[in-house]
């Protein structure tokens, strides 16, 4: 890529920001004036479940404040906030706009910031960090470029600096970074297995930072090179200052405090320990004999330099390192796996069905009474305990706290009483944090011992939808909630009194279904002028209304069927890829084998043919197992439909159905490329060579042809063509020379050809292809984009997409085929970070889609490919919360979508048409 071509555009790119700014706050009143959304419905006036548990115990405490990950019904989990009041409770980020989750946890506190993983769907998952406030987080590391997210195996703060271990993949190396807290000073320091050489494994081997050894000298890594083989190191970064302190007989595990104390592990059955030295490195003592089973895992503390390490056979053993300070104190019940802490100044291991205490020896240990049923979890707090426990058989839950005695142990009362689902509990100020019911977080006070709700995560008013549509004769299909217990199909025109529950979808919805309802359950889809979707273990299909939504022809012997997506519709017959479930039949279960299914929807529904016909001869209730061929989504040429399938012997490739076994055949074996086979179990004749498979994917038609992407084994992936018969069916070009692969993908058709991304220098170019070699032309190199997405054509062959370039972030673009026409349309959230495009639809010359400007969280937008063009169409939910639109669709010359403006739920928005050309 040109250096200075690059660095031109971005400069360009920071001007054209400046004056696009000015000319939104112009024209932006204007327009969002005659287009305003408005709500249809609000069919769903009760709480809807879902499944938006607080992490409370995956949070770290400042300054009185736990920062916590946390999800809602707007946003996914995101990092949020509580000082301990309702009112200081709340949401901090929204880094990945819409549903997707922002955040998986926090890493720790340094220099006053708080470091936490998190996801913006640019960067995939990295470190980030933030100073507390609303919009006050940045990335720390991009340690794996583009969308992939690396495996971070251990953080921790040590010489001043921040130390982690990442691998970009299970197969990459270890490699050890190093920070100060800024993105320009977080750097690789050194491979594990090629500076370092401590690994002898090659890229498989994984690695774990423990943190700092006892002498602070450098750090503690464990290193895994195979199942057999696993080493302790300690390493200051420098081949020089790296040291082996361990290579273990056996798996070895149970890392010991490393800061302040000796550092205790656990090989086979023998108990080391080490001050950071190979000297210093020894054998305790074996364990045979103290306790009857050494786990992978174990409960482990170090406290003032002695371990105290639970075993899931029972045993409490404490060791201050040597032989003869290494005694069993109690026998504190098998399989408990208990907490080892510190009330005041005793010892104290909580098992499952009781507490003991210990002043560090067997003499000195006992248990006191306990009268709450068994323990579920405990957390220490300002010099009590906090926990949950429930009654024999689950039931009767009760959070409590104790001071390790009986007369100091008493119950915590909450309104509304006890609810024993899903509790998660956390230390906080002088007590401690609950996700109760696991959909509201509460307060316990250590002081007066009672609850306080702070935030409750299923608003009263839930919402219905919707989450999956499809537009069948005019009117919207969606799938929605019509009360939180009753999940239905409804169909609208538009207009509130058009909206209608047409079928009840689920027969277990409020269990099965709620708000976290999964389209791709329903697999809701348009064939010719039905929908076809999935409901009550049967194929159903729709022409919007009530009297013509049906099921596709069931059979009654059958416990439950379901379709994985449509390969195409021939006359009266559809045919798709289904999963027949037989758990009513003892004697056979193929566990989810997807063929290619056929069915009139009157008299027959059978499966097409066995595409792939392999199996495995199984055992127990299973006669055999079957293998699954998968068929893919089918694109519909003239009187066939082509899709990807994988046969078992030439691997996944192209094939064509007319909708009859007969006409279902294999188009072309694209990657002859074979492996060899030795399987004796599987069944009937296995071949002792199968194909590798091309992997077809991004089938599109566009005129007589279907465009799709394809790897032959010789020249990576890239783009085909066929007619749909094995001599029309040819690579396109080879972008990328060679065995490597220019990945194209988001093909559009326009016409008889094609816009498609595919790899280009060091990010995403924009191409065109009528087919041919010499058609297939590079459009524009879209210079500082490293990533692009989402590319649709509107009326007369404009396209829109979405982009990343480091100084925009995320943002829509546009393009008119030519390289001069290629731009960036308006940058909505000025800096780095982007406004997320997302959910786009072409209407007419127009785009409708989803943003986040920073300001109003995601909310509906509009286009025609200028900056004054662009503008947002309202904020739905108001303030920093997220309305979350989208997706859009076309219906009754209204754009139909489902959007939550905080107060009703998810519920049915419009816009009209002609509102967008007033």
């Amino acid at each position: 890529m040109n250096t200075e071509k690059g660095a031109g555009d971005v400069m360009r790119i920071r001007f054209w920001r400046a004056v696009w700014v000015v000319v939104l706050l112009v024209f932006a009143g204007a327009l969002a004036g005659r287009a305003q959304p408005h709500r249809i419905t609000d069919f769903n006036r009760g709480r809807t479940r879902s499944l938006s548990t607080p992490f409370p115990e995956a949070g770290t405490e400042r300054d009185g404040v736990l920062y916590l990950p946390a999800r809602d019904l707007q946003h996914g989990y995101e990092l949020w906030r509580t000082d301990g009041t309702p009112a200081g409770t709340g949401r901090l980020t929204d880094l990945c706009p819409g549903l997707c989750d922002g955040t998986s946890g926090t890493l720790g506190l340094f220099q006053g910031w708080l470091y936490f993983l998190g996801n913006d769907s640019e960067h995939g998952t990295e470190i980030w960090r933030t100073d507390g406030t609303a919009g006050g987080e940045e990335l720390v590391a991009d340690v794996c470029p583009g969308s992939c997210s690396p495996l971070l195996n251990g953080w921790t703060v040590w010489r001043g600096q921040i130390w982690f271990l990442a691998q970009k993949s299970y197969d990459a190396i270890p490699v050890l970074w190093t920070s100060d807290g800024t993105r320009a000073a977080t750097r690789p320091v050194a491979s594990l297995c090629r500076k370092l050489s401590i690994c002898d494994f090659g890229p498989y081997t994984s690695a774990f930072l423990a943190g700092p050894d006892p002498s602070r000298q450098g750090l503690v890594v464990g290193v895994f090179e195979s199942y057999d083989a696993k080493s302790l190191y300690r390493t200051d970064g420098t081949a020089g200052g790296t040291v082996l302190l361990h290579r273990f007989a056996d798996q070895g595990s149970g890392y010991g405090e490393a800061a302040t104390a000796p550092l205790y592990f656990l090989d086979g059955s023998d108990l080391w320990t080490s001050d950071g030295t190979p000297s210093g490195t020894h054998l305790v003592r074996g364990l045979n004999g103290l306790v009857d089973f050494v786990p992978l895992r174990s409960s482990t503390r170090v406290i003032d330099g002695i371990l105290y390490i639970a075993f899931d056979g029972g045993e409490w053993l404490r060791s201050d390192g040597t032989a003869e300070g290494t005694v069993v104190l109690a026998n504190v019940g098998p399989g408990s796996n208990p907490t080892v802490g510190r009330i005041g100044g005793s010892v104290f291991a909580v098992a499952e069905d009781g507490i003991w205490r210990t002043g560090g020896s067997p003499e000195t240990t006992s248990r006191i009474d306990w009268p709450f049923g068994l323990i579920q979890a405990a957390v220490e707090s300002a010099g009590r305990l906090f926990g949950l426990s429930y009654a024999e058989g689950g039931s009767g839950a009760a959070v409590w706290t104790t001071d390790g005695t009986l007369a100091g142990t008493r119950k915590i009362h909450f309104d509304g009483g006890p609810q024993p689902d899903s509790y998660v509990i956390a230390a906080f100020g002088n007590g401690a944090l609950i996700s109760r019911g696991a959909r509201e977080l509460w307060r316990i006070d250590g002081t007066s011992g009672s609850g306080e709700r702070l935030h409750a995560f299923e608003p009263e008013n839930g919402g219905s939808g919707p989450t999956d549509q499809i537009v069948v004769g005019g009117r919207l299909l969606f799938m929605g909630l019509a009360s939180p217990t009753s999940h239905q199909l409804f169909s609208s025109d538009g207009t509130a009194a058009g909206t209608t529950a047409i079928l009840a979808t689920a027969r277990d919805p409020y269990s099965e279904l709620g708000a976290n309802y999964d389209p791709a359950y329903s697999s809701l889809t348009r064939a010719g002028t039905r929908a076809f979707f999935n409901a009550r273990g049967r194929v159903w299909s729709s022409d919007g209304t009530r009297e013509g939504t049906r099921i596709w022809h069931p059979n009654p012997s059958y416990a439950g069927f379901r379709m994985t997506a449509p390969i195409g519709l021939f006359e009266d017959q559809f045919v798709f890829s289904g999963i027949l479930d037989l758990d009513g039949n003892p004697h056979r279960c193929p566990y989810g084998e997807s063929e290619p299914w056929v069915s009139d929807g009157a008299h027959v529904m059978k499966r097409l043919l066995n595409l792939n016909p392999f199996h495995y001869e199984s055992y127990g209730i299973c006669e055999n197992v079957g293998l699954s061929s998968a068929p893919g989504r089918g694109v519909p040429l003239g009187r066939i439909a082509l899709f990807a399938a994988d046969d078992h012997v030439h691997g996944r490739e192209l094939f064509a159905t007319d909708g009859t076994t007969a006409g279902t055949r294999l188009v072309a074996d694209i990657n002859r490329k074979q492996r060899p086979i030795d399987d004796p179990e599987l069944m009937p004749r296995p071949p002792r060579l199968i194909g590798l498979g091309s992997d077809p994917e991004n089938l599109v038609r566009a005129g007589r042809r279907i465009f799709f992407t394809a790897d032959d084994g010789d020249t990576g992936r890239e783009l085909w063509v066929t007619d749909g018969s094995y001599r029309g069916t040819r690579r396109v070009a080879d972008l990328t020379p060679g065995p490597g692969s220019s990945k194209p993908r988001n093909l559009v058709a326009v016409g008889d050809a094609i816009y498609f991304f595919a790899a280009h220098g060091t990010g995403d170019g924009l191409y065109r292809s009528d087919g041919t070699p010499g058609g297939t032309v590079l459009v524009s190199d879209l210079a500082g984009v490293s990533q692009a997405r989402d590319l649709l054509a509107a009326k007369n062959g404009r396209l829109f997409f979405a982009a990343f370039t480091e100084a925009a972030g995320t943002e829509p673009w546009t393009s008119q085929g030519t390289a001069e026409t290629t731009h960036l349309v308006a940058d909505l959230r000025p800096g780095p970070r982007g406004s997320s495009p997302q959910n786009l639809k072409a209407v007419a010359d127009q785009l409708v889609f989803a943003a986040d400007d920073g300001t109003t969280g995601l909310e509906p937008w509009i286009s025609d490919g200028t900056p004054e063009g662009t503008v947002r169409l309202g904020d739905l939910s108001p303030g920093r919360d997220a309305s979350t639109p989208g997706p859009f669709s076309i219906a009754n010359h209204q754009i139909l979508f489902g959007a939550d403006d905080g107060e009703h739920g998810r519920e049915l928005w419009a816009i009209p048409l002609a509102d967008l050309h007033e």
